[in-house]
């Protein structure tokens, strides 16, 4: 019988036990899921190592498709490696509406099971999207939920500041340069005028004056 049209949400829960690619550090585990022609992106679990959780829901237009492809890569700068793949079906979710899946991630280098994905399926019939053909399959919802993301920051602007005008400042103090104090002036001394000439001492008496002395 064949299954009717609809949108499929797929949300990526997530990993468990994956493989380790990072030698130092945790691994940054995010998917690239793929139905159809139909791709989407998960956010990048920083520091998410072998048990990354994503919780992030994806909705696809479907009407042929009936599996899902997943890759989990680990962000690295320059080339990103690949962790693991997994594949799971729709079949159940397009038949009861609802489904969940523990699929199992196989490693890229040994192909074995290394841990597994957890995933929640909700189904919404939708018989418009069969009239649509191939390009309503093509074209990918662009809602998408992120449950884990916290809710945007609103940061209110800051008031502008307040310029209030200032008082010019008083005029500078104007400074007179002190009068040099007066000069000391002292009269002079009052001495006697010195003689000019001394009047000749008399001679003792009895004494005779050197010749030339006189």
């Amino acid at each position: 019988m064949a299954l009717d049209a609809g949108v499929m949400s797929v949300t990526l829960e997530f990993a468990k036990d994956l493989k380790d690619s990072d030698w130092f550090g945790k691994q940054d585990p995010y998917c690239i899921i793929r139905v159809g022609g139909q791709t989407f992106r998960t956010r990048t679990a920083v520091d998410g190592g072998r048990n990354p959780v994503w919780n992030e829901t994806f909705r696809f237009n479907i009407i042929n498709e009936n599996s899902v492809d997943v890759e989990i890569k680990d962000e690295d700068v320059g080339k990103d490696d690949v962790i693991g793949t997994a594949t799971f079906s729709l079949a159940k979710a397009r038949e009861s509406g609802t489904d969940r899946i523990q699929a199992g991630v196989v490693s890229k280098k040994s192909r074995k099971q290394r841990g597994f994905l957890s995933i929640a399926l909700s189904w919404e019939p939708n018989k418009a999207l069969k009239s649509g053909g191939a390009h309503a399959a093509a074209a990918p919802m662009p809602q998408q939920h992120y449950q884990q993301a916290p809710p945007a920051m609103v940061y209110a602007a800051a008031p502008a500041p307040a310029y209030y005008a200032m008082a010019p400042p008083p005029p500078p103090a104007a400074y007179y340069a002190a009068p040099p104090p007066a000069a000391a002036y002292y009269p002079a001394a009052a001495y006697p005028a010195a003689p000019m000439a001394y009047p000749p001492q008399p001679y003792p008496a009895g004494a005779v004056p050197v010749q030339g002395h006189w």
